[in-house]
C-alpha cells in the first residue's frame, strides 16, 4: 500500500510540470523531457535590468504540435486567433496568434526551461516564457501550466 502511495505522489508531482497546449479539439501534454526534443532556441533578455541567457523552445513550434495555422495559413480568420498562457497561479496573458509567426514578427518568443545555463528558479520553473525586446516583462508568464489556442468569435 505505501509502495502504491508512494508510486501515485510521484506520478503526481510529475503531472505538475507537464505543459497542455490545445487547439480545437488537438490536446497535446509535454514533459519537460519531450520538450527537450524540439529544437533549442537560446535568447538574451533583461528581466528588470539583469540580462540572462535563456534557453527553451520557440512558442511557434510549439504551437505546430496541435496544428495551429502559421505561414500561408494564418490569414483571414485565422488572424482573429489569441494564444492563451497560463501559469500555475491562473495568471493569464493573451497574445495574437500572429506574434509568434516569423512571417509577422522577427523576435524568438520562447518557453524558456533554462536560464544561464541553469534549470529556471523555482519561482519561475518549470517553464517560463520569455520574449526579448519587451520594455517590461509583465507578460513573461512563470511557472507555465498551459498554452491555448482559441478564437475571439
Amino acid at each position: 500500500m505505501v509502495t502504491f502511495l508512494a508510486l501515485v505522489c510521484v506520478q503526481a508531482a510529475l503531472a505538475g510540470d507537464a505543459l497542455l497546449v490545445s487547439y480545437q479539439d488537438k490536446k497535446v501534454s509535454l514533459e519537460t523531457d519531450e520538450l527537450g526534443k524540439l529544437a533549442v532556441t537560446e535568447v538574451e533578455a533583461s528581466d528588470h535590468q539583469n540580462k540572462h541567457r535563456y534557453s527553451g523552445v520557440l512558442i511557434h513550434d510549439i504551437l505546430g504540435l496541435v496544428g495551429a495555422p502559421a505561414g500561408e495559413s494564418l490569414r483571414g480568420k485565422a488572424l482573429s486567433l489569441v494564444v492563451r498562457i497560463t501559469g500555475n497561479d491562473n495568471y493569464s496573458v493573451v497574445f495574437a496568434l500572429a506574434e509568434f509567426d516569423p512571417g509577422f514578427n522577427d523576435r524568438s518568443i520562447i518557453l524558456a526551461y533554462k536560464q544561464d545555463g541553469q534549470p529556471l528558479p523555482d519561482n519561475a520553473a518549470p517553464f517560463r516564457v520569455v520574449i526579448p525586446g519587451d520594455s517590461h516583462p509583465a507578460r513573461w508568464v512563470r511557472q507555465v501550466k498551459s498554452i491555448e489556442v482559441i478564437p475571439l468569435s
